[in-house]
């Protein structure tokens, strides 16, 4: 039974869900990372068409240079959002949507910059908007929300984060509230503010869950009149109660690291998840603590520093796995990552979430563990579900049954960031060198057309109105149909 202050909540936030929110100016928006509810796929109330080819040479829009950030568009009404490094300054950036001019430009009050992976960004979590307002969130500050005309609304600080990849999360919006997922390799948390002042409504520990990159997204349930925020983490994926943080239910089979969002489609939940060492036959294993110490610790003083790891597996995670960042690897922090190793697992599934109690293990459809996408998160249209792989390995399953109905290589190779995404019957797929490739969707797809950007890609497209706006190393594209 819910206690008093809960139902209280409860009942605040269904009053809070009948007030509307500003109505944008234009049909179709993209609002956050990977659009409606993450989902990767363009709303079709305008029937617009989009773009057949996207390239370098193909006419665009408009085209503008950018500062640096790999931060995906977010769209809404004449405004594009995204956020940049410009020199030292982590910057927020809106544009004119009709002709991609620089609105405004904000800068966040960090006093650092936190520490990313090699090829990361200090800008990397997608900007989301609720029609009134733009939120934004750097791991070098926190939570900031900006008016329409720039002018600053609230901050909330938080960090520094124990995670030397950088944070990647996005924040969503969803009715009265921001969920942020803060997943980091010690004090990781899940986290709720209110979106008009930015103040903390609840915060919710997520002890065992080390650095992750995946971004929150709403089911609901609505014969139940029921939510839930599902978050998929290291070896699990959790349902929240949207009105206090409670834990509702959890599943496991992930990999040791998530970094792409799960997708909704048809009553069930997607989840892709895979890391280096967790697919059968190619396992990462680590022996006992004291084993290794025997062998490595050469001061023996009950722990491990970098010089006293060689080189192998554990050289280049000595990080990751000095959870506190003391630069010592205790007994309990090399334990913890063994159980991770022992645990992971490589593959997508296909969920119908429950209301709470049934064991969710119950409710998988099906699973399947070959070709699993590193960082694109799957997508799912028209009751077909597609995941790209390094390489530019696209299999495209069933829905329903997992089933395999085409696996090929995509003519652009290489590695892949940006998550597929879908506008009609078309599909678009962008390398990190750049290369483009058009689909026509469907069990037997069919590339329809390829290009080349010339510069970096790691940046999910926008789609909106018949419009496709990309985000390169150096600039903003925005394609559409002639």
């Amino acid at each position: 039974m819910r206690s008093s202050a809960s139902l209280h909540a409860a009942i605040v936030l269904t009053i809070l869900s009948m007030i509307p929110l500003a109505s944008p100016a234009l049909g179709e928006d993209w609002a956050q990372f990977r659009g409606p509810n993450a989902g990767g796929v363009a709303e079709e109330r305008s029937g617009a068409e989009y773009p057949e080819r996207i390239a370098a040479d193909a006419p665009a829009r408009w085209v503008v240079s950018l500062p640096p950030g790999i931060s995906s568009p977010c769209v809404q009404a004449d405004r594009v959002y995204l956020t940049a490094l410009e020199g030292t300054n982590l910057v927020t950036l809106a544009l004119d949507r009709a002709n991609g001019a620089v609105v405004w430009k904000a800068a966040a009050p960090a006093d650092r910059i936190e520490e990313v992976h090699t090829i990361g960004s200090p800008a990397t979590p997608t900007p989301t908007c609720d029609g009134e307002r733009v939120y934004v969130f750097f791991g070098s500050y926190g939570l900031l929300a900006y008016e329409k005309d720039g002018k600053p609304a609230w901050k909330t600080p938080l960090g520094p984060f124990k995670n030397n990849y950088g944070q990647a999360s996005s924040p969503i919006v969803w009715r009265d509230r921001i969920f942020l997922n803060c997943d980091q390799d010690i004090g990781s948390f899940l986290l709720a503010v209110d979106r008009r002042d930015g103040r903390k409504l609840w915060e919710t520990p997520r002890p065992g869950f080390p650095r992750g990159f995946s971004t929150p997204v709403i089911w609901s349930e609505a014969e139940k009149n029921s939510s839930q925020v599902l978050v998929a983490g290291t070896l699990r994926l959790i349902a929240y109660d949207p009105a206090d943080g409670k834990e509702l239910w959890s599943i496991g089979g992930l990999a040791r690291i998530v970094n792409s969002t799960p997708v909704l489609g048809d009553g069930l939940v997607y989840v892709s998840s895979y890391a280096p060492g967790g697919d059968d036959g190619d396992r990462i294993s680590m022996v006992p603590f004291s084993e290794f110490a025997r062998e490595n610790d050469r001061n023996k003083d009950g722990a491990l520093v970098l010089a006293e790891i060689p080189e192998g597996p554990f050289l280049s995670r000595f990080p990751q796995i000095d959870a506190d960042k003391d630069g010592r690897i205790t007994p309990a922090e090399w334990s913890a990552m063994e159980k991770i190793f022992e645990a992971a697992h490589n593959s997508i599934f296909a969920l119908k979430p429950g209301a709470g109690s049934e064991p969710a293990e119950r409710s998988v459809l099906w699973r399947y563990d070959r070709s699993i996408p590193y960082v694109p998160s799957p997508l799912y249209h028209k009751g077909l579900v597609y995941i790209v792989k390094d390489g530019g390995i696209l299999t495209c399953l069933d829905g329903r049954s997992g089933k395999v109905y085409k696996q090929a290589r995509l003519p652009a190779a290489g590695n892949y960031y940006a998550s597929p995404v879908a506008a009609g019957d078309k599909i678009y797929t962008i390398s990190r060198d750049g290369g483009v490739c058009v689909l026509r969707a469907g069990k037997e797809w069919v590339v329809t057309a390829e290009g080349k950007l010339g510069d970096t890609c790691m940046a999910t497209p926008a789609l909106a109105d018949g419009q496709v706006f990309l985000r390169t190393e150096k600039k903003l594209y925005c394609f559409a149909r002639t």
